[in-house]
């Protein structure tokens, strides 16, 4: 399942961190931002019940959200870090997991897994987070890890910005992830890149990382 969140203020904040020489401040404020209002559309698939709630003048109807202690929020370093903060302003309960992940920039791009930690995952809700789905590598081989681990009751993806190629990629090998997105993009470039995307998130977020080699 594939849910397109065309809400007029995540496309505006989404709008602004797309400009060419976007700050990495005003980028993570954006992306963080996106991550929360994706988040609230997301609450309204969690279960809830019903009851009654006791006011100074009388009773009235309330709701609880059953889920907030079956929620764990994945981290795909290091783009989704800001986006992640966004999501657990509005999970405040949720558990939280980490995924680092290296793709090659060779084609076909594998990846390799190389950590994940994670809570325990039979009976939970998993919420991935990425803000870019570009050849859907990175998140098949992560969502193949956590399946591994356990069976979640529901395993769910966070996107900004997807390329057509990696929404297919993934839900043609995970079909039962949910996915949210915020855009649907052209295409990808043949080194990979989301166009017109809006380059490296990880990049613009925190700067360029250095290359370090073991003298």
């Amino acid at each position: 399942m594939m849910i397109e969140v065309n809400h007029l203020l995540v496309q505006e904040r989404l709008s602004r961190i797309r400009r060419r020489n976007v700050g990495r401040v005003e980028f993570r404020a954006g992306v963080r931002e996106i991550g929360r209002l994706i988040s609230y559309q997301f609450a309204n698939s969690l279960d809830k019940e019903e009851f009654d709630v006791e006011t100074p003048m009388g009773t009235a109807k309330g709701v609880k959200i059953k889920d907030w202690d079956d929620l764990i929020v994945v981290s795909v370093l290091r783009a989704a870090i800001p986006m992640v903060e966004g999501i657990m302003r509005v999970f405040q309960e949720a558990q939280s997991g980490v995924a680092g992940a290296w793709r090659s920039d060779e084609p076909p791009f594998p990846v390799e897994v190389g950590y994940l930690r994670l809570p325990e995952v039979d009976g939970k809700i998993v919420i991935v987070a990425d803000p870019m789905l570009a050849t859907g590598n990175t998140l098949v081989a992560i969502l193949d890890r956590i399946k591994e681990l356990g069976t979640p009751k529901r395993l769910v993806m966070f996107n900004i910005i997807s390329a057509p190629e990696g929404l297919e990629k993934v839900l043609s090998q995970h079909p039962d992830v949910e996915l949210y997105t915020a855009s649907i993009d052209k295409e990808l470039t043949c080194d990979g890149y989301i166009v017109p995307g809006l380059g490296d998130a990880g990049d613009i977020a925190f700067g360029k990382p250095c290359e370090y080699t073991c003298p």
